[in-house]
């Protein structure tokens, strides 16, 4: 019950941020040009497949034993992207989504969970090394016009990725997760099986080993900065549809920053309002006009349920075993 009423009361913070943003910054004009378009938008859809694809990749390139097949990973990584949009725990639901498929493919729960979690820190990392770089160029092309603009969020959230990935790297390093267990057994006794203390035992061991495999973290770090490079074309390729000129450094500036401030936003069900808000902010600094920047979100939003529906429709279908997509 307690969920239920925390899920409604951010969903309802979200539609108020969402309906501010609409009015302020000429929603209905943007809407009127998306449909006037609207028979394009399919090109948005495809522009996503190279995005799907290096985020498969990118944890691909941590599994050995037991490794799926590039279309089974795509496969998993398209239903895990969206059941994290949906809900309010965001990414760290379609973590679990992942670990849940992975082994219903038939990798072990602790394997499966291990690269999982490795691949999470990754793509943690990569964003915040693609905001770093964005922040670093937007403080040098301007002297106060990012904090005049309500840039604090983006510093702030880039600073808590920071905090996330430094904390993410001591727990694995350290192998604090088994040192606390050693140190505190009583509490564990009494919360856990003991069958299910030793699989937190051995995922810490996991973890430990693969954060010492320098080539699988680099490849996967190089295809994780890859898909944000393709969201951003996405982005790209949406301008050119509603007959808007744009650069790639622009784009990446876009994709990069929403992307910063929305993670801040993880509890808010699909970051509905902080998003958009993310995307008029910095879509006013690249020079774009408030219409133009909230096309590009809705442009976002339309994708997302466009690539979404067939996801969860196959996500259904595979609880249901009414298909064999993972033999």
């Amino acid at each position: 019950m307690l969920k239920k009423i925390r899920y409604l009361l951010f969903l309802t913070i979200g539609i108020f941020i969402f309906n501010w943003v609409y009015k302020f910054f000429a929603g209905p004009e943007s809407i009127i040009l998306i449909l006037e378009n609207k028979f394009k938008l399919f090109y948005v859809v495809l522009a996503h497949l190279p995005t799907l694809f290096f985020d498969s990749v990118a944890w691909l390139a941590f599994m050995t034993k037991r490794r799926l097949s590039l279309i089974n990973t795509f496969i998993i990584t398209w239903i895990a992207q969206t059941s994290g949009k949906f809900f309010p725990t965001g990414n760290i639901t379609g973590e679990f989504v992942r670990v849940y498929l992975a082994k219903k493919s038939g990798q072990k729960m602790i394997y499966a969970s291990s690269t999982v979690l490795a691949d999470l820190v990754v793509a943690t990392f990569s964003l915040f090394l693609i905001g770093f770089l964005s922040l670093f160029y937007i403080l040098s092309t301007t002297s106060n016009g990012l904090v005049n603009n309500g840039g604090i969020y983006f510093m702030l959230s880039l600073m808590l990725i920071f905090l996330a990935c430094l904390v993410f790297f001591l727990i694995i390093r350290k192998r604090l997760i088994s040192s606390f267990i050693k140190n505190f057994p009583k509490i564990f006794r009494f919360t856990f099986k003991r069958s299910t203390i030793f699989k937190f035992l051995r995922l810490d061991y996991s973890l430990f080993r693969l954060s010492f495999e320098n080539v699988k973290i680099i490849k996967a770090l190089f295809f994780r900065l890859l898909g944000w490079v393709a969201g951003a074309i996405e982005i790209y390729i949406f301008l050119i549809i509603i007959g808007v000129e744009a650069t790639l450094l622009d784009v990446i500036l876009i994709e990069s920053v929403t992307s910063v401030i929305k993670s801040l936003a993880f509890f808010i069900p699909a970051g509905l309002g902080v998003q958009e808000f993310a995307f008029v902010f910095i879509g006013e600094f690249v020079g774009f006009s408030g219409i133009i920047s909230f096309s590009i979100a809705m442009g976002r939003r339309l994708r997302e349920i466009l690539v979404g529906l067939p996801a969860l429709l196959a996500w259904y279908l595979i609880f249901r075993n009414k298909i064999s997509a993972f033999n």
